[in-house]
């Protein structure tokens, strides 16, 4: 079976300290089918505009990510211009929505009988909607954003309680939680419904808990971080990738994931957009992944 991913599908123009790159594909629901596509068939829903260049429809159909839930139609494509700081805070410099602002998913027949899911960080009505048309799911998880926990906080809140796995950035799980101790928080929110929350915390690392375990893992050494936009789609959608192929979710499985999970995020932010994501097998993550091992087992030494 394949893992079901709904969110964004975007053009994004970014400029960092090292440089700056237009006309990106971007999205949530990219990042996070680019990286789960390294273990698992994906299902991806999502809609573009007729602006949207063909080049990236041949991608998607390349790894086999043009189903029926990606649609094209009339219109323009939700477009992202940002910059990021040298401390990598990102500034919006232009939004435009286009066809995403009137995206409401409904899932072909085989979609709806998918065991795995990813609901990216879109309106939580929007993920409810998504989550209500699953006919027996094994394993769903979501996402985020800022806006959505200042404005949408109880049908959030409604939301975690429907599924297994929330991914949060830092800033996130402490808006949500109000606590700012991101252990606490994390713990905090492992309460909150879901039955594991993982918080992300950029090149400080990740945290992980359940409502009986607790895991915390360095973030993988990168000198030069060309742009981190999608990172945190890229964990999401890698780690759920991984768990969608294996034939029962362990706490143990979960942590092994996770160091997938951070060595997929570690290579998409070493070039603008998901240039290197695109490029990456599978060989490549494993490779990574187990150096990552080899220093997290020195770094307990």
């Amino acid at each position: 079976m394949s893992l079901l991913i709904v969110g964004s599908i975007a053009i994004d123009s970014i400029q960092t300290p090292w440089g700056e790159a237009a006309d990106l594909l971007g999205g949530s629901a990219t990042y996070a089918g680019l990286a789960a596509r390294l273990w698992t068939p994906v299902t991806l829903v999502g809609v573009v505009g007729t602006d949207f260049p063909p080049r990236y429809l041949r991608l998607f159909e390349k790894f086999r990510m043009n189903g029926p839930g990606l649609r094209q139609v009339e219109g323009k494509t939700f477009r992202w211009k940002g910059r990021y700081s040298p401390s990598l805070e990102a500034t919006t410099l232009s939004l435009d929505l286009g066809v995403f602002s009137g995206f409401q998913p409904a899932l072909a027949p085989a979609a709806r009988g998918s065991r795995h899911a990813f609901l990216g960080n879109i309106h939580p009505e929007i993920q409810w909607r998504v989550l209500s048309q699953l006919v027996s799911p094994k394993l769903t998880a979501c996402d985020s954003r800022a806006d959505w926990i200042q404005t949408q906080r109880k049908g959030l809140l409604n939301l975690l309680k429907k599924v297994d796995l929330v991914f949060l950035n830092d800033g996130e799980a402490k808006l949500l939680t109000g606590v700012q101790n991101l252990i606490q928080a994390t713990r905090i929110l492992a309460r909150l419904g879901p039955k594991v929350a993982v918080v992300k915390k950029g090149e400080h690392g990740v945290l992980a808990a359940s409502r009986d375990s607790f895991f915390s893992l360095p973030g993988y050494p990168v000198a030069r971080v060309v742009d981190p936009t999608g990172a945190g789609d890229a964990f999401a959608g890698a780690c759920l990738g991984y768990l969608s192929k294996q034939r029962k979710v362990t706490w143990g499985g979960l942590c092994r994931g996770i160091q997938f999970a951070s060595a997929a995020a570690s290579i998409t932010i070493e070039a603008f957009g998901p240039r290197r994501l695109i490029r990456s097998t599978l060989a490549d993550v494993n490779r990574r992944a187990r150096a990552f091992q080899i220093l997290s087992r020195a770094i307990v030494a």
